[in-house]
Parts: C-alpha cells; structure tokens; sequence
C-alpha cells in the first residue's frame, strides 16, 4: 500500500491569500455545541440529505427551463423551493443538509446567471440562509426553543457545499464518472485554489458549521483543497473522492492514498473522507481494510446511489431502501456518515434514518 507524507501537500501562497481576504474570523470561530456533539459521535451512522437536485425538481417547478444549471437558477428565482427542499430532507431525519451550492463556483454563475463578483457573494450567502433558516423551521416544528441549549445540541448542522472543478465541464452531473480528467490534470494549483477559495470565503462569512468538498476526482485537487482548508484552522470539513469501481480517484490515485493524505494532513479538521462510486463494494473493502493497519481511524463517509437501493414490496408497492445489515457492515468498514446520492429524495432519506436508528437500538439491547 502506498504511504502518504506530509511534504505531499506542502505550502501554497495563493492559499494564503484566501486566510487574509474576506473572512478572518473563522478563524476565532469555535465549535457550536452541536457540531461538537455529532463530530465525537463516531460510533453511530450519522445520515446526511440525499441528491438536492432530484428533490428540487419536485418542489421547483420551471426546474426544466435551465438546463443543466436549474440548481444555480433556483437560487435567483425559486428561493421557497430551495427552502422547501432542504425542509424535506430534515423532516426525513437527515443530521446534516448541503447549501444548494454545489455546482455554485464563481465562473458557473457568471456564464449561466451573469452575476458580477458582488451579486455572487450575495446570491453564496444567501443560500446558506435558506438552509439555516429551513434548521430553524425544522427545530421549531419538533418544540424546541431555537435560543436553548438542548436546541443547540440536537440541532441538524449546516454543511457548505462546495463541488469540484469536475462540475464545470459537465453537461449531466450523471456523467461525473465518464468524464475525461486530463484537463484537471492541467490545471494549475493557483486556479484549483481560486476557483474553491472564493466559495469557501462566501460560504464561511455566512457561518455554514462545515464545509462538503464533493465530487473530488484528482489528487491535485485534494492537495489545493487541504492547502486552502489549512488557513481556516477552526473549521471542519469533509472531503468525498469521485471513485471508479476499482478504489481509485479518476486520475488512478488509490483510494486509500488519498484518504490518508487527507486524514493525516489535518486530522482536527477533517471530520470525514467520502466516496462517491458508481459500485462502492470495492470501496467499502479498501476502507475497512485501511483502518484496520491504523491506530488513528479514519472517519469515512458513503454517498449511496439509488441504484445502491434494494426494492422490496410492500402493501403499498414498491419500497426502495438501503437493508440494515448492509447499514452494519458500513459501519464494520468505519463509515459514520450516510448520504443519498443521483437519484435519491427525501423518501429513500427517511428509509435510510430509519433503519439506522433500528440499527442503533438493536446495538444498544445487545450491550445490555
């Protein structure tokens, strides 16, 4: 197995202008009390939103007019169905909702929306908005006082969303795993870091209580990533590695190299590494077998595609769901975090938290 070593990412100064521009105190940002209480709870399946723009498209009714870049579009003239989308998923029970920000970089909103830089940062912000504000909604449907200690504990968490390079070159995100990454390849640091720093500056401001770096298919683009994460040392993240179905990035980095790198380069940052993989079955093996020859465990993270689902009948018709001994054996590979990937809506979400919570009280009678 290949090791990774520090000097494998090492420094950047573009990197470093990104720590002194725009949002310096994240810096002196500390730990909501309830990310602190979902970040030590490793032992349990924490389970995430599913594919935010399969679930739009129910709440957003001219979704079809965009394109590709619906998503983007929302943001300006749907801003309640964005809303509603992010309220679908907490009501389904998921832990943690991504900002509609995910195919949100700077150039994209330029070329399909025709922003200027400060209409950007407005339209960034905003959208972290909406899904604090859908965590507000959600916290007072279930009784809680929004000011309380107990809210704060117990509260879903805000995660912003921040897509790959990938995305841009894209017409369908469902081609992800089809795309040519020699054009990555070419990309230079000081672009990798720009094109995520400004989102990342946006995003912060709004005081999102992580960051998702999602889609990720190169390691040139992990090490910018963790460059541009080093400059924010009081915020968490989480890094999801785009995987073909042998358990290795586009580029052919293995799985677990980069896994590492990520892991050990800032282990009080990273609160989780993903993988988002057409067949995650030699993933999950790679997974468990990395922890396994490791004394620090690495918290990893699976996006799970509808095609991922097993149908079963019901008396209702068909039911799609994830079983809950394929729920354990994430959990025996050292996956803590569950999100829905292509495909998945609020429904298959609540599938998914209710049988983790079967999962965790059958784990609980058996400690007895």
């Amino acid at each position: 197995m290949a090791e990774y070593k520090e000097n494998d990412v090492g420094t950047s100064e573009t990197a470093d202008e990104f720590s002194h521009n725009g949002v310096q105190e994240s810096k002196n940002r500390s730990l909501t009390l309830a990310s602190h209480l979902l970040f030590t709870e490793t032992n349990k399946l924490n389970v995430l939103d599913g594919d935010f723009g399969a679930e739009l498209r129910r709440h957003f009714e001219h979704a079809g007019k965009f394109g590709k870049a619906f998503m983007l579009h929302a943001l300006k003239v749907d801003t309640l169905a964005v809303y509603q989308t992010h309220l679908a998923y907490l009501r389904a029970g998921a832990r943690i909702i991504r900002t509609n920000t995910y195919q949100a970089s700077k150039d994209d909103f330029m070329t399909y929306i025709g922003f200027d830089d400060r209409e950007y940062s407005s339209m960034v912000r905003g959208a972290a908005v909406l899904a604090k504000k859908a965590v507000k909604t959600y916290g007072e449907e279930m009784g809680y006082d929004p000011n309380s200690e107990v809210y704060q504990l117990r509260r879903p968490l805000v995660a912003g969303s921040c897509g790959s390079y990938l995305l841009s070159l894209l017409d369908n995100i469902p081609n992800k795993w089809y795309i040519s990454v020699e054009v990555l390849r070419e990309l230079s640091e000081s672009e990798l870091l720009r094109f995520h720093g400004y989102r990342v500056q946006e995003l912060l401001a709004a005081k999102v209580d992580l960051l998702a770096f999602e889609s990720v298919p190169t390691v040139n683009e992990v090490r910018a990533v963790l460059k541009l994460l080093r400059n924010y040392q009081t915020t968490r993240a989480w890094i999801s590695l785009l995987c073909s179905v042998d358990a290795k990035l586009m580029d052919g980095t293995d799985f677990e190299v980069a896994a590492a790198m990520c892991y050990n380069y800032l282990p009080n940052q990273i609160i989780a590494v993903g993988a988002e993989c057409i067949d995650p079955t030699v993933t999950i093996s790679v997974m468990r077998m990395l922890n396994e020859t490791r004394k620090s465990k690495i918290p990893f993270l699976l996006y799970a595609d509808k095609r991922h689902f097993s149908i079963t009948e019901g008396a209702g018709g068909p039911n799609a769901t994830l079983s809950q001994n394929y729920l354990q054996q994430l959990r025996d590979a050292g996956i803590c975090y569950v999100g829905g990937g292509l495909d998945t809506v609020a429904e298959d979400m609540k599938k998914i938290c209710e049988q983790a919570a079967n999962l965790h009280g059958s784990k609980a009678k058996s400690s007895k």
